[in-house]
């Protein structure tokens, strides 16, 4: 706050005779005096600054998507804002607030339903931006639709340099599905079944945070292979360790890599004293029990040709 006084004088400095002086006036700065909401008023007419100035147009909306629920911050960018410009939500007008002749914030209103509105631009009636109005995109909170599960493929899909901002369905799916196939190798021919699965497998591979070891290395497909065929014989290969020591006192073991459930060989050679420990871990997947098979480069992820297990898992007895 600073204060001032007017003086009237015959010269241009206050020192020679002057006429007359005013009492102190006291003058402030305050940025709250310019945010007070302007009422329109239809009979002042046109500003003379919007008769020869452009139309303001509307070029980007950042964010561009939001919650239905409303009530989200947005900046609309565009050209030839002036002050008492209004932003339209489809049908509804919103309250806004200039920041630059190219820069204008809103709130969202909030909408019923998820989908596409148009946003333009009004001022005392007469709308703006009709042609090539901007757009919103509202997303439901929980949205089970097909729609939902685009947007959340499109958010961790592989993007490739000169992608447009939103993706074509059917690149999006074609980008999931390659994703899909790289990792299980089973392309499946369901629209659904692709979208509901990729979406969960992006988002667990880019969103979830892990340990190195907490899953094997993809890129030894080998390895992933040789589990994948564990898995899909775990009935078969789930053994308690009281039927492998029922066995064995009997001098027999049972063999972990025949699929017939009496698969036995005679115990006799010292490797398969190992394989006790083995029948116990692959029950649960875990390998903590295979640390009496040594450093064995065939074991599950290689040819068996030179392996000294080659001819234990050759060796089935017919059942009794």
């Amino acid at each position: 706050m600073r204060r001032f006084q007017v003086v009237v004088s015959t010269t241009v400095n206050v020192d020679g005779h002057v006429l007359a002086v005013s009492d102190n006036m006291f003058v402030h700065n305050n940025s709250k005096h310019g945010r007070r909401a302007r009422r329109l008023d239809p009979s002042e007419g046109t500003p003379s600054y919007l008769e020869h100035a452009a139309t303001p147009c509307i070029k980007a909306i950042s964010p561009s998507e939001g919650w239905t629920t409303g009530g989200a911050t947005v900046i609309i960018i565009g050209d030839n804002f002036f002050d008492g410009l209004q932003v339209i939500f489809g049908t509804m007008l919103v309250w806004s607030e200039l920041i630059t002749p190219h820069a204008i914030r809103v709130q969202t209103p909030p909408r019923h339903i998820p989908g596409v509105v148009e946003v333009t631009l009004s001022y005392k009636s007469k709308q703006f931006c009709k042609g090539t109005p901007g757009r919103f995109i509202y997303t439901a909170l929980n949205e089970p639709t097909i729609d939902y599960g685009f947007q959340r493929l499109q958010k961790v899909i592989p993007r490739h340099p000169g992608d447009p901002e939103r993706l074509p369905k059917e690149v999006i799916l074609k980008r999931a599905a390659d994703l899909v196939e790289a990792l299980y190798g089973m392309p499946h021919n369901n629209q659904e079944i692709i979208l509901k699965r990729a979406a969960d497998i992006a988002e667990a591979l880019y969103s979830v945070p892990r340990n190195h070891n907490q899953l094997p290395a993809l890129a030894n497909t080998s390895v992933h292979a040789g589990m994948m065929g564990v898995n899909s014989f775990s009935g078969q290969l789930a053994v308690n360790v009281s039927e492998a020591s029922q066995a064995t006192n009997q001098g027999f073991t049972r063999n972990s890599s025949s699929v017939s459930p009496h698969g036995y060989v005679p115990s006799t050679t010292p490797q398969q004293t190992n394989y006790n420990s083995v029948t116990t871990s692959m029950n649960g997947y875990g390998n903590a029990g295979m640390s009496n098979l040594g450093g064995s480069p065939t074991f599950l992820n290689g040819s068996a040709a030179n392996s000294p297990y080659a001819t234990i898992s050759g060796m089935i007895v017919p059942p009794m």
